[in-house]
């Protein structure tokens, strides 16, 4: 069991530019960083598509941080980053999170990670998940070498869709995923990858809808 939480493997200077964003990993003892994810997933938008966290206090978040977020790091160098605008004239100003997340045995694990999203509704409608989720990706193709990714969503989830579609991916239909615990999702997925989902250890029931 592990009793010491991981430590981060990246720089602190690290971070992928886009033209307008700026990604670069959590910091627990960042205090705004904390701060920020208390409020990024305590806005209605998050808590509707993804329920409610129990992260509702700077503590709670240093905490999920330094034992959740950096064993993602550790363990395969990518993982949840926060998202800030970088403006001429102003400091980077947080605004959301891109993630690519992929488990591990012995718990629900899929053998390709899967790219995630959530910006401030202040700032939705602007382009900044599709330019945040590019970025990721391409970072993980250049330097980690990964290749194959899936994008996650609620069927009903339209503005998620476009996003996944704007950034290239396939749509494979409506899976009732072993890995979500049998919750229905949308699959996108890079294109390239086996038609046969199952070869991810995905799932077993795939159809279209």
């Amino acid at each position: 069991m592990t009793t010491e939480p991981a430590s981060s493997p990246f720089p602190s200077e690290f971070a992928i530019s886009t033209s307008r964003l700026r990604i670069h990993p959590f910091d627990p003892d960042n205090l705004s960083h904390c701060e920020f994810l208390v409020q990024l997933w305590n806005t209605d938008d998050f808590t509707k598509s993804c329920g409610r966290t129990g992260i509702d206090t700077p503590e709670k978040a240093a905490a999920f941080i330094r034992w959740r977020v950096f064993a993602d790091y550790a363990r395969n160098r990518h993982g949840q980053f926060l998202v800030s605008l970088v403006e001429a004239s102003q400091a980077p100003k947080l605004i959301g999170c891109v993630s690519l997340m992929k488990g591990a045995p012995p718990g629900p694990h899929y053998l390709a990670p899967d790219i995630g999203y959530t910006i401030l509704p202040d700032e939705s409608g602007k382009g900044y998940a599709t330019e945040a989720a590019k970025g990721l990706l391409e970072y993980a193709r250049v330097e980690l070498d990964i290749h194959t990714a899936f994008g996650f969503c609620s069927a009903t989830d339209l503005r998620s869709r476009r996003v996944l579609e704007k950034i290239g991916m396939d749509y494979r239909g409506v899976a009732a995923l072993w890995v979500f615990g049998g919750k229905e999702s949308a699959v996108y997925a890079l294109p390239g990858m086996d038609k046969d989902l199952g070869i991810y250890n995905l799932t077993e029931d795939l159809r279209d809808k």
